[in-house]
């Protein structure tokens, strides 16, 4: 019964899924009932067309044929108290409410109230006369008997309280669906903004590249330039613009496998071996099984971008970064790992400073992404080393 324009999560969700503002019934019966109430005028109309056929049906059983016994003048009465009735909410009661909602609580009420009180004396007003013209003197007389006055306005008396009912519970009705639309419209818009900046901040995260990376990267292209490495430069720069490519173009939203993640990974290890050389060896140990297993896109870059920098960027030769996937039940687990010798005796506390900028990264993102289905720890490894492990839900495409 809510006038006021309709404003669903996004329109081009509500139209690909053909779901109604609260319906989300499925089959005929469910996209029917979408239909109806996902246009607030069309859900008015309907609603209000139902309501009074309702009434009309229980005023022809229950007070009619009480009356008169079941008659074309027993009919004719209930028709025209559903009709004067339906007239007067959808004409008179539907603007006014609708005004009054649009004050403040105390004014509301006043108005309605107000409203309600007149729109009941005038029905019965608009009923009599309606019923004098139809039925003639005999509704009089037989109302004048029953009351013991021919007072025109006394004659109403009988038919107030129950006017008056009706549009109480009309009204309480109108206002209480329009109060839950309204504050579903407000939850929705609430969720969306949660939702649009919850997406907003996985894209920043996932979008984060180090600046020390980019820089590196390029001056080492540079040093290549400088020295007459064509060759090796151009190696190099076709690397890190593959790497950047499949960065920008993938969905930071969506998940990939594990396999197309380490395919990714490649590229940009690529480039880090072209700047260490034999300062550098990377070893995988992944189940066969994990290989499908969904994760969130470049997930295990800075993990990998921090090793380098911290670990194998101080080692002279020998450095070693591993790679492992496994799965513990419904979990999968990943770890990266390296030889390096300056693994900090409190770990964790990487994650509080700005050297772990791309560690709290991956933290966020799991935790944006599963919530408390996931895990994120950072580990000192013996004799030296540090390792980077995380578990999330084993997912795959099928």
């Amino acid at each position: 019964m809510n006038e006021e324009e309709h404003t669903p999560m996004t329109h081009q969700n509500f139209v690909a899924h053909q779901k109604g503002p609260f319906l989300t019934a499925p089959g005929k019966t469910g996209r029917a009932m979408n239909w109806a109430f996902a246009d607030k005028e069309r859900m008015f109309w309907i609603l209000q067309t139902t309501g009074w056929t309702g009434f009309f049906v229980l005023h022809v059983v229950s007070v009619s044929n009480f009356l008169m016994g079941f008659s074309v003048s027993s009919i004719t009465y209930s028709s025209v108290s559903s009709l004067i009735g339906f007239m007067t909410t959808s004409i008179i009661s539907r603007p006014i409410y609708r005004f009054s909602r649009r004050r403040g609580p105390a004014s509301m009420l006043v108005i309605a109230l107000t409203a309600t009180i007149f729109m009941a004396f005038a029905m019965s007003v608009l009923k009599a006369e309606s019923f004098i013209m139809i039925f003639g003197d005999e509704w009089v007389r037989g109302r004048s008997a029953q009351l013991g006055s021919t007072n025109f306005f006394r004659l109403l008396m009988p038919d107030l309280p129950a006017n008056l009912l009706l549009l109480l519970s009309w009204g309480g009705f109108y206002f209480g669906i329009n109060y839950y639309l309204t504050l579903r419209s407000e939850t929705e818009r609430a969720l969306l903004s949660a939702r649009l900046a919850d997406q907003a901040q996985l894209k920043m995260l996932r979008y984060q590249l180090n600046p020390h990376f980019l820089f590196n990267t390029l001056n080492a292209i540079s040093t290549l330039v400088l020295d007459n490495q064509a060759k090796p430069a151009n190696t190099m720069l076709t690397q890190l613009s593959a790497f950047l490519r499949y960065s920008l173009d993938s969905d930071p939203l969506q998940k990939t496998t594990l396999s197309e993640e380490l395919r990714a990974l490649q590229l940009y290890l690529d480039i880090e071996k072209t700047r260490f050389g034999d300062r550098l060896s990377v070893q995988t140990n992944i189940d066969e099984e994990a290989y499908d297993a969904l994760v969130p896109s470049l997930i295990l870059q800075p993990a990998i971008e921090n090793s380098i920098k911290f670990a194998i960027a101080h080692i002279e030769s020998g450095g070693v970064i591993s790679i492992t996937a496994t799965r513990e039940g419904g979990m999968l687990r990943l770890e990266v790992s390296d030889n390096g010798p300056n693994a900090p005796a409190d770990p964790m506390a990487m994650l509080d400073g700005k050297p772990g900028v791309g560690l709290v990264n991956m933290r966020e993102r799991l935790s944006h992404l599963y919530g408390k289905q996931q895990s994120f720890s950072l580990k000192k490894i013996k004799p030296h080393g540090l390792c980077v492990c995380m578990t999330l839900p084993f997912e795959t495409r099928n």
